[in-house]
């Protein structure tokens, strides 16, 4: 039903995590946040607030073995339960398993949010509206899932010259990609087969533009074409003609371009199903899901950590291939050494500054 491989089926049932205190009771939990935690101390603080300014009630953080201080705080906090990995298991080989453990174990039929440390979510109504109330509008829907795009933050330092040592993240990166700079295509059909959901990609935004550019604001009828058919404004919920668009709008930039698109679509608030999977990072998931028509965002500070961070990421391989992607940006000192601001820049003030992704806020 799920769409994983003997492999994951027989390896879903070894126990890769303890926890460090007893299990945790969530009681009356409504909605509960799972995240994966190393040497986040810079962004703990402000994730765990921006979660409890969103309603979440219950965290449940695996911490692969932190040493910046990160253990203490989440340790310190009441309402966070703290799961450490058993030996001989990574986050390169066993990220996936983490995540699915937790919520297999404690969140069936439950609704969760699961973002990576640097996210932060937003949508429509998150300035009124917690999450309690907003799964209860998705659960009137006949929806169990949101899709986001990832929004890249950054400042107008080069990345050779940004040094967070702490503070506000919107205030210190506060920058971001206008929505003509993120596409919605169709996902690659091999990977469509085994994830199902959600059906479009969203790529783009500041790394891709500046690293692994593909050359789609041109002026000749393919790259227009392009552009009319991958435009973010229509829902995630795919219509016959947004399929067709898509599919198409793949297909142009495909051929068009060599360069590897990023994954910037997430599924980070989901009505938890036993047996699910999500590909790795939380970018799709086996089984056919129903989304909502309801579109949100996250906030991506990945840039928080500077070259260093960067370096980190490839030393312990990281998102995509293995921090291949990450690998290219280290080696790439010509582009680290200029600010990412340009004519398509924009700031984030309040969800309304994210119309072009969310709809009309």
């Amino acid at each position: 039903m799920y769409g994983f491989d003997v492999r994951q089926r027989s390896e879903r049932l070894i126990k890769f995590l303890k926890a460090k205190t007893n299990p945790p009771d969530l009681g009356g939990a409504s909605i509960v946040c799972v995240a994966l935690a190393h040497n986040e101390v810079l962004l703990i603080d402000q994730f765990l607030d921006h979660y409890r300014t969103l309603g979440i009630q219950h965290f449940l953080i695996v911490d692969d073995r932190s040493t910046d201080g990160t253990s203490e705080i989440l340790d310190a906090a009441s309402d966070v339960t703290v799961f450490v990995p058993e030996t001989g298991s990574s986050y390169r080989e066993h990220k996936r398993f983490w995540r699915a453990e937790l919520l297999d174990t404690y969140c069936t039929n439950l609704w969760c949010v699961v973002p990576d440390i640097d996210e932060h979510l937003i949508y429509k109504a998150s300035q009124g509206m917690n999450l309690h109330g907003l799964t209860c509008a998705l659960e009137a829907e006949g929806a169990n899932a949101v899709q986001a795009t990832m929004i890249d933050m950054y400042s107008d330092a080069p990345l050779d010259q940004v040094s967070f040592s702490g503070g506000n993240l919107h205030t210190a990166f506060p920058f971001f990609d206008g929505p003509e700079y993120y596409f919605r295509l169709a996902k690659a059909k091999r990977f469509h087969q085994k994830y199902p959901t959600p059906f479009f990609m969203v790529t783009g935004g500041v790394r891709q533009r500046m690293f692994f550019p593909i050359g789609i604001h041109g002026t000749n009828f393919n790259l227009a074409l392009f552009r009319k058919m991958a435009r973010m404004d229509g829902t995630f919920v795919p219509d016959i003609p947004g399929r067709i668009s898509a599919k198409f709008a793949r297909r142009l930039i495909k051929a068009r371009s060599k360069k590897q698109l990023l994954n910037m679509t997430k599924i980070p608030l989901v009505c938890w199903q036993k047996g699910a999977f999500f590909s790795g990072g939380a970018h799709s998931l086996s089984g056919h899901w129903v989304l909502s028509r309801e579109k949100a965002a996250l906030l991506h500070y990945n840039f928080a950590s500077g070259v260093s961070g960067v370096a980190h990421k490839v030393a312990r391989g990281e998102h995509m291939q293995r921090g291949a992607f990450y690998a290219q940006m280290l080696d790439d000192t010509v582009t680290r050494s200029q600010s990412p601001v340009f004519e398509g820049t924009m700031r984030y003030q309040s969800p309304r500054s994210l119309d072009g992704f969310l709809g009309k806020v």
